[in-house]
């Protein structure tokens, strides 16, 4: 599980830039292309030596900003709990979300340098399209990994069948669990970790 956990990480690193391909991602051919780009604008804006912590950070924000689904993803990981929360709480959930995901993993991706990053096939699945790919880092195996992507966003990666969104959820679920299910005290918490 740990093995998953860091090649999820790695994962968040393809997940980057939206770019004019988005807009035919929908199509399998489209999906394709902007996987393999956002793959290569990754490893070059993510794995370079010498970065600072700010310009890795910033960096991984803009790639963040503009891959992800935030809004969608930051609901899915909430799951049941998000019905609970009130508007206001909503609206300063998302920021939060990323902020956490920024300050957790942008400064992990310096051990991934040299990662191998193949996209294989893909394959529409009703109103999404399923990338196929498979990512290795020097002297370990192939991993497979299989892209979400509907809308010109990536909305969930599975690495060795692993979803990274359902991984979230459960963490997300468990801080909320440790907060007595008080979801004020759990936005505190989060707010507290990203500063």
């Amino acid at each position: 599980m740990i093995k998953n956990f860091f090649y999820s990480l790695v994962a968040i690193l393809f997940f980057s830039q939206l770019s004019s391909q988005s807009i035919l991602a929908d199509t399998p051919d489209g999906a394709k292309a902007f996987i393999e780009d956002l793959g290569r604008r990754a490893i070059n804006s993510l794995t370079k030596p010498d970065v600072s912590q700010e310009q890795l950070e910033s960096n991984f924000e803009k790639l963040l900003n503009e891959g992800f689904d935030v809004p969608g993803i930051a609901r899915f990981v909430m799951g049941r709990y998000w019905v609970q929360m009130n508007d206001e709480q909503k609206e300063r959930f998302v920021p939060l979300f990323k902020a956490r995901l920024k300050k957790s993993y942008a400064n992990r991706f310096q051990a991934y340098r040299g990662v191998v990053f193949v996209v294989k096939d893909a394959r529409q699945e009703k109103d999404h399209v399923i990338v196929s790919s498979t990512i290795q880092k020097p002297g370990e195996a192939l991993t497979p990994v299989e892209w979400r992507v509907a809308g010109g966003k990536i909305h969930d990666v599975k690495v060795e069948g692993v979803s990274m969104s359902i991984t979230i959820r459960d963490e997300y679920n468990a801080l909320v669990q440790s907060n007595n299910r008080n979801i004020e005290k759990f936005m505190s918490m989060i707010a507290g970790s990203v500063q």
